[in-house]
Order: structure tokens, then sequence, then C-alpha cells
């Protein structure tokens, strides 16, 4: 009944093994067969796009402000400049104190109205800077691109000292070069290309990915075996010391 039951656990974990492995497996079916349809959005060209673009994303935390601010304002009878000013000292974190909140109500709402105000305006000033920001490294990258190899920079990329530069050792330092991703990705991913290339031989192909999921089962099985193994010596010694303790009490009686 045990080895019954043990063949069973078997069969089911071999099962399991072998959906999980399908499933493992078909993202490279996924990369090769379907299209990339997937459209980046476009990115403003101006400062002007930029600041519309993230006024158009945050009109809800503005309406949410501009109405706190009115509820504000009907509870401690300000005019609209001095709305507008205690949201600018407020959003800008200056603080003057000059114009406050002196009711319990107007207090009450400026505990909503201040935090919400302050990253509101955070976001779209952190739009434009970025926007700024992503222009001046644009323009440095396209100015790196642009600039001439030196011997220096041969002398660099010639791995093999041969005097040649392939294409995969150009396009990686150029990268690097461009802060677009570090030496530690790099070795990462090429750690990643010498796992899946089960033949050594430089290329990735169908066979190498059919044995690397063969190893893997064959893994898995050698796990359940010494599983199966651990239990019926478990078992074994488990009747075994039941056998002695019994012939030891009847020994004693």
């Amino acid at each position: 009944f045990d080895s019954e039951q043990d063949d069973e656990i078997d069969l089911e974990e071999e099962e399991d093994a072998a959906d999980e492995d399908d499933e493992q497996c078909q993202w490279a079916d996924r990369v090769f067969s379907e299209k990339d349809e997937c459209a980046l959005p476009e990115e403003p060209r101006s400062i002007f796009g930029t600041l519309t673009k993230a006024l158009r994303s945050n009109s809800s935390d503005f309406v949410a402000v501009a109405l706190i601010g009115w509820l504000i304002k009907r509870a401690e009878r300000w005019s609209f400049i001095d709305l507008l000013y205690y949201w600018n000292c407020t959003a800008t974190t200056i603080g003057f104190g000059d114009v406050c909140p002196q009711t319990q109500l107007g207090r009450l709402l400026a505990i909503v109205f201040i935090p919400l105000s302050v990253v509101t305006l955070g976001e779209v000033i952190a739009s434009v800077f970025s926007f700024v920001s992503s222009r001046i490294a644009a323009k440095a990258e396209k100015d790196f691109i642009r600039r001439e190899i030196t011997l220096s920079d041969l002398e660099y990329l010639d791995v093999n000292y041969d005097g040649k530069v392939c294409e995969l050792d150009f396009i990686t330092f150029m990268l690097v070069a461009m802060h677009k991703v570090d030496q530690r990705t790099i070795k990462d991913i090429r750690r990643l290309f010498f796992a899946l290339d089960a033949g050594k031989d430089g290329f990735i192909e169908k066979e190498d990915l059919i044995t690397l999921r063969q190893r893997k089962r064959f893994s898995k099985r050698l796990k359940r075996d010494r599983k199966k193994t651990e239990r019926w010596f478990e078992t074994k010694m488990t009747k075994e010391s039941k056998r002695k303790k019994k012939k030891w009490f009847g020994q004693s009686y």
C-alpha cells in the first residue's frame, strides 16, 4: 500500500513538473511568434507641451485643490488674491505665515490642502525638469555618437588584440559609454547567454532549450528518487526500531 501511494505521489509530481516546464518554455515561443504591436506614446517636444501634459495628468488633483481652497476662502472670508497667495506660499513650501487660516474649519481643511498642493505642484515641476534634463542628455548623446573614433578607443575595444572590433563589442562599448547600461548588467546578460547556450557553440538554438529542459527534468527526477529513498529508509528504520523495542520488552517480561 505504501509503494502504491508513493508511485501515485511520484506520478503527480512528474505531471506538475512537466506542466511547469511547459509554462517556463513558452516564453521563447512568444518571442518568436508574436509581433511587437505596442506603440510608444508621443512625447512632448517643448516645455509648453510638457507643462500641458503634466497639468492634464494631474487635473483631478488640481480640481481637489481648487475645491478645498474655495472652502477655505469661504470659511476665512478671504479674497481671491489672498487665497492665491496662500496657495503659492504653501505649495512652494515657503510659508511666510502672514496669511493663514484662523477658524477651526479652515485649519481642518488646511490639513488636506497643504500636502495635496505641495505634491501636485511638485509633480508638475518635476515633469518640466525631467524634460529639460532629458533634452540635455539627448544632445550630449548625439554629440558623443557623432564624434570620431580614435585609435585609443579602437585599442580599448580590441578585446582579442587582433586589430578588429566586432559589432557586439562596439554596441556594448557605446551603451556603457552613454550610461545606458553598466558593466554589471552586461556581465549578467553575458552570464545568462552562456547559461542558455548548452552546446557552448556561441549560439542559442532550439536544441539548447530542449537540452536544458531535459537536464532540469533529470535533476528533478534525481531529487524525487532521493526523497523516495529517504522515505523508504526512514520507514525501514522506524519498523526496525519498533521490532527491537517489541523484542526487548518481550525479553524483559
